[in-house]
């Protein structure tokens, strides 16, 4: 026996061997869990972030917005605040809301990670630079918008899980037709987002994995001698295509769409 005096390390271990069993597992998950936490932070080797003086302020937007990635590394050109924020939670600019300025001044972020990092960790790494950098603070909520909405039309899809291992890649195989490998239904619906439609697309499919297929739009586009006339003519020819080809449905309807709000930023960020 020792005389107990506070502090003593002794102590502090007859006291964890008198607890009982389950808590103790408890308290060490937790600490584990927590340090874990703290160590898994992605962050980029070597990044640099600096006003694009050419593309800010008053006018800004006389240089086209330009991001680019590949396994590793990360450039973004002219871009917003608005802009890069999208892209480092994949998210539409829309669903991106803050100070005016995060839709008018122009940066320039390059960054580079120590080796070879997928799009989903470059996504993560940005998202710590930018509350590095601009000291970006942000909250989520959700809002019952008008959408276009993906779901799994009736017999199903028409397309196979990918057995190729790899990043998403959408080529163009013809004037209105792409080749699709490795995609998950939320990229698809992302591809959609991107052509000139008034409404978010929502993947509702249900549908986790990564998938290949073809889509060619050129057999419903047998009716417009040009191009399409108007947005509704562009949702008739994708809704037909992707239910005929796909076994998917797009409809129009109200539903929740996760919206971003920045509630702090910096219009100046830190230093390299």
């Amino acid at each position: 026996m020792w005389n107990k005096t506070p502090g003593d390390p002794r102590n502090i271990m007859e006291s964890h061997n008198q607890m009982p069993r389950s808590l103790r597992v408890s308290l060490f998950v937790l600490t584990a869990c927590g340090a874990f936490a703290q160590s898994a932070v992605p962050t980029f080797e070597v990044a640099s972030v600096k006003a694009d003086n050419l593309g800010a302020g008053e006018g800004a937007g006389r240089g086209r917005q330009k991001i680019t990635s590949d396994p590793g590394s990360l450039s973004m050109t002219n871009v917003t605040l608005k802009a890069a924020v999208g892209w480092a939670y994949h998210v539409r600019a829309y669903q991106v809301t803050g100070p005016g300025w995060i839709d008018s001044e122009r940066y320039d972020i390059v960054a580079k990670a120590g080796g070879a990092v997928p799009e989903d960790q470059l996504r993560l790494m940005l998202q710590q630079l930018l509350a590095d950098r601009f000291k970006v603070g942000l909250h989520r909520e959700t809002k019952e918008l008008a959408a276009y909405v993906v779901t799994v039309a009736k017999g199903g899809p028409k397309f196979k899980e990918s057995q190729d291992e790899g990043e998403s890649e959408i080529r163009p195989t013809g004037r209105m037709a792409i080749s699709v490998k490795r995609t998950t239904m939320e990229q698809l619906a992302g591809l959609i987002d991107s052509s000139p439609l008034p409404y978010a697309v929502v993947d509702e499919t249900g549908l986790k994995g990564r998938y290949d297929f073809t889509l060619d739009l050129a057999s419903f586009a047998t009716g417009f001698t040009e191009h399409p006339n108007s947005i509704d003519d562009v949702i008739q020819i994708l809704s037909q295509a992707i239910q005929e080809q796909l076994g998917l449905r797009i409809d129009q309807r109200k539903t929740q769409v996760e919206m971003l709000t920045i509630d702090h930023a910096e219009k100046v960020p830190t230093q390299n």
